[in-house]
């Protein structure tokens, strides 16, 4: 167990009643991430899974046809993304911890890989684009950890496209739980969240330059470059990351 209490494996929905995975089966509802406990002050979220399963917006379509690929979609969920990639003629692949999840985007004829980010990832340092959306900067529950596992994938040429909060101030990290409309809730599992000023100091540590900030439709996407190879991070996982 870590300092937390929580299991390693613990990922974002999974375990005790799987409310991400009955909610994908069904296709609809409301999804809340919340904190563990009331120490932490992080508000409450609200995800409609029939967002998550639809097919992608035109924002978000608009967001793809600025990429090149290769494209990686980091927590890819049901696949809109990249189903809406492959349409475009971009080669794309899916990476996310949840089983139903990845059934989704296969069924859309999608690529997609059951596995965490952390893990080896088929060509490495060669995409040319890679996006992390839908408050999936939070993935693991540390914002720098992931910004340097991204820096490590990417080609030196490429894009990291971030959706980052809307309160550009916020920056935590703490242990989450999802709960279903029914009250069926996951195991807690590590989460962050960040706006704009996290973002921006965490990828100056981790080898990022941010070369814009869009706001669109309430939304914010921040568009990340590598800096010089100079600046590269070489730092393995695990060793002295920062907590979110």
């Amino acid at each position: 167990m870590t300092a937390t209490g929580l299991a390693p494996a613990a990922h974002f929905g999974q375990g005790s009643r799987e409310p991400y995975a009955r909610a994908l089966q069904a296709g609809t509802g409301t999804l809340t991430l919340r904190p563990e406990s009331e120490i932490s002050a992080a508000p409450p979220v609200h995800f409609q899974v029939r967002d998550w399963c639809a097919e992608a917006s035109l924002l978000e379509r608009s967001l793809l046809r600025s990429l090149q690929g290769p494209l990686l979609d980091v927590g890819c969920g049901p696949g809109r993304l990249l189903a809406a990639s492959g349409a475009m003629g971009l080669t794309a692949l899916g990476i996310d911890t949840s089983a139903e999840a990845v059934r989704w985007a296969l069924n859309r004829g999608a690529r997609a890989l059951e596995q965490s980010i952390f893990a080896p990832v088929p060509q490495t340092g060669t995409w040319q684009s890679v996006v992390v959306l839908d408050g999936n900067i939070g993935i693991g529950g540390s914002v720098t950890a992931l910004l340097r596992r991204c820096r490590q994938l990417i080609a030196p040429t490429g894009t990291l496209l971030v959706e980052v909060d809307p309160d550009q101030d916020l920056d935590t990290a703490y242990s989450a739980v999802l709960e279903d409309d029914t009250g069926n809730l996951s195991e807690p599992f590590r989460w962050a969240r960040t706006g704009t000023a996290g973002l921006a100091e965490r990828a100056r540590r981790s080898g990022w330059t941010v070369a814009s900030v869009q706001h669109l439709q309430g939304r914010i996407f921040c568009r990340l470059s590598p800096a010089a190879e100079a600046g590269r991070v070489a730092k393995p996982f695990g060793s002295g990351t920062d907590a979110s």
